[in-house]
């Protein structure tokens, strides 16, 4: 297949499937044509490869470079701290800090992460309030009764 079939195929720029072709993932090859050699990549190379790119990047959420662009964008900005913090946990997973802020944004829109954040923080309110009930009892005098009430009050009845 041709360059920019092949290119096509995989759905990146023909500039992309050179880098593929620099870091060993694909082998070049050379067609004669009618006026000159052309590069030509082996179908089966290509096809692995797709099915290597399907897996780690699914396209229905990164789209490929030859797509039409999203219609909205978000960027924002982080303190250094936060930067360096991504990029090593970014690195850790194989992937650029961006790449891994993406995939943390996604996976916690995606309701992944929130079940366990929202058992964590159901678990700390409620440890949270028993220590409010015991520094009242203990420290403040207040009986139980009066206790149980202003935590219920300050937790909104849990």
């Amino acid at each position: 297949m041709e360059k920019k079939e092949a290119a096509e195929f995989l759905g990146v720029s023909t500039r992309t499937l050179e880098r593929f072709a620099t870091a060993g993932k694909l082998t070049k090859g050379r067609a004669r044509k009618k006026t000159r050699p052309v590069v030509v990549y082996d179908k089966k190379e290509l096809a692995a490869l797709k099915k290597e790119l399907e897996s780690s990047r699914p396209s229905e959420v990164f789209g490929r470079p030859n797509t039409p662009k999203p219609q909205d964008a978000i960027g924002f900005r982080l303190d250094p701290f936060y930067v360096k913090k991504l990029t090593e946990l970014g690195k850790q997973s194989g992937m650029s800090a961006s790449e891994y802020a993406r995939r943390l944004i996604i996976r916690s829109l995606e309701g992944q992460t929130q079940s366990g954040t929202a058992d964590e923080l159901t678990a700390l309110r409620k440890s949270l309030a028993d220590m409010f009930f015991l520094v009242l009892v203990s420290k403040l005098d207040a009986t139980e009764a009066e206790a149980t009430e202003i935590v219920k009050k300050i937790t909104g009845g849990s």
